[in-house]
């Protein structure tokens, strides 16, 4: 009881909204995390897709970000053209999307999975991981 009496004070008022607001974020999260359907992976477990043929390892950065190297066999579709482009990828293959740092294909990854795209994985930390993980990039 005296610990609800001091998060209603008012002078804690504040901090009892942040500490929800950041409670609420973490269980979001969590959730969001339980319900997404695709995987992500390290630089080390995408070279061990790689072995599969029925791999496509789609690039979704801009034409610009590319000078700065790919990875070589890789399909590219800009993020903002992937939904246009679906029919061009093969439901029964396995993708790996990446991006320039995991963030923009986890987004694309998300959406192939609501299309009904099962193997779908992206690189966490997307071609900067690549590179630091010393992997071969293309220019």
């Amino acid at each position: 009881m005296e610990i609800i009496d001091f998060l209603l004070a008012e002078d804690q008022l504040f901090t009892t909204i942040t500490l929800l607001v950041l409670i609420a974020l973490l269980i979001g999260n969590i959730i969001a995390d339980k319900l997404k359907k695709y995987e992500d992976i390290d630089a080390n477990a995408a070279t061990e897709l790689m072995d599969d043929d029925n791999l496509i390892i789609l690039d979704v950065r801009e034409q610009k970000e590319r000078k700065a190297g790919y990875i070589k066999g890789d399909i590219h579709i800009p993020l903002g053209d992937v939904k246009n482009q679906l029919s061009k990828l093969d439901k029964n293959k396995s993708i790996l999307v990446y991006c320039r740092s995991g963030s923009r294909s986890a987004h694309i990854a998300g959406l192939l999975t609501r299309n009904e795209y099962e193997k779908v994985y992206n690189l966490k930390g997307g071609i900067q991981a690549w590179k630091r993980a010393k992997m071969p990039v293309s220019t």
